[in-house]
């Protein structure tokens, strides 16, 4: 006659201490999220805009992104009772000065004012980011050095790109130029 024995279950994770854990990679579908899903925009990226809310507040902003009725504007004031809604985007994607607000195309309007210095770079980074294709040979900074690699897939908000190699990395599009035989210019 055989007897069933009943053995208690272990957690082995809580055996492990919390500094020895090491948190898992993230998957290339958890990066392609955070940074606003594939996607090329249309033409307009870079663009100097006013966003108008919903209670009448004009905010200065730049167009990251364009599809159809759809736009994504980087603006350096938020404006919490907007109707606009906000885009999370993670702190590595793009720098933690400004907030990215999905609207309509008819809340936008070509900017008309003089415009800050840190929005002007925002600008320019956004157009060169929407110049970039698909397959393009890059330069990229990662951790504060530049290095050279291939993009793979283009974001909203930045893109995935392999490095020589071979490992993927989840870049923002403050931090991604075309590949240059002379020095690229550091943010």
């Amino acid at each position: 006659m055989r007897r069933k024995l009943s053995l208690p279950l272990l957690n082995l994770e809580q055996l492990i201490p919390a500094a020895a854990r090491r948190p898992a990679k993230p998957t290339v579908d958890v990066v392609r999220e955070r940074l606003g899903g594939r996607a090329s925009t249309e033409p307009g990226a870079g663009e100097l805009v006013t966003l108008t809310t919903a209670r009448g507040a004009e905010l200065a902003g730049v167009v990251l992104f364009r599809k159809g009725d759809a736009v994504d504007v980087w603006v350096d004031t938020p404006d919490t009772t907007s109707s606009v809604h906000n885009v999370n985007i993670p702190p590595f994607s793009v720098a933690s000065q400004g907030v990215v607000r999905r609207a309509h195309r008819d809340d936008v309007a070509p900017l008309r004012t003089a415009t800050s210095e840190s929005l002007a770079a925002v600008a320019a980074d956004a157009r060169v980011f929407g110049a970039l294709i698909e397959g393009q040979r890059i330069r990229f900074q990662h951790g504060g050095a530049l290095s050279e690699g291939t993009l793979v897939e283009k974001c909203r908000f930045g893109g995935l790109v392999q490095r020589d190699d071979g490992t993927l990395l989840g870049v923002g599009f403050r931090r991604l130029w075309p590949a240059q035989s002379g020095d690229a210019e550091q943010n």
